[in-house]
């Protein structure tokens, strides 16, 4: 079998920077896991199929590593025109999302309230351990100290509203510099012989 050392060595230096520029952006894995099995059925669908139809999903499979279920479930999502949705955010996000719209986190008027740090309901522990998974109250709450998104007060987190705003325009940043890399690849991909 073929060292694919040196691919991988060129893709993981490609990945960093792209990475970077996601988590700056408040984009995780789960949103770029998603879009990326959905690039590459796209891919496979498109290029490689046999007298200008499609691939089959069996050879999707076979070419991406995917199950043939997944495939299924992406090409119809990509037929459907939702190839670019993403049904989880990362857990930051998620958390944040949770914060500004479950009644248990927002005070009479919809706004998000201060948390108390622990307790069963209606604080920052219950937040957590509902929308973050398996990650720990003080390492999400470090998280969204880090990014600005939240202050400690007291024994309590506040959720800075000017946040939000910021994640969105940050993803605008990020997709226009993503645009103008996108053109330069998809040259060098063509450049590659098949």
């Amino acid at each position: 079998m073929p060292d694919n050392n040196k691919l991988n060595k060129a893709l993981f230096k490609l990945l960093q920077p792209l990475a970077r520029l996601c988590l700056r952006s408040g984009f995780g894995y789960r949103e770029y896991c998603e879009l990326s099995k959905a690039a590459f059925v796209t891919v496979a669908a498109e290029d490689y199929g046999v007298h200008g139809r499609p691939t089959n999903v069996s050879r999707i499979a076979a070419m991406t590593g995917l199950t043939r279920k997944e495939v299924s479930r992406i090409r119809r999502k990509v037929d459907n025109g939702g190839a670019t949705d993403t049904e989880r955010a990362s857990p930051l996000l998620e958390v944040i999302a949770a914060w500004q719209s479950e009644k248990e986190f927002c005070d009479s008027s919809g706004k998000p309230r201060r948390l108390p740090l622990e307790g069963k309901r209606g604080s920052f522990h219950s937040l957590v351990r509902q929308f973050a998974g398996d990650i720990p109250d003080g390492a999400m709450r470090k998280e969204l100290e880090r990014i600005g998104a939240a202050r400690l007060v007291g024994d309590t987190l506040e959720l800075m509203p000017q946040y939000a705003d910021a994640v969105w325009t940050g993803r605008d940043d990020a997709a226009e510099l993503l645009g103008i890399a996108h053109d330069r690849l998809a040259a060098l991909a063509r450049e590659v012989s098949p």
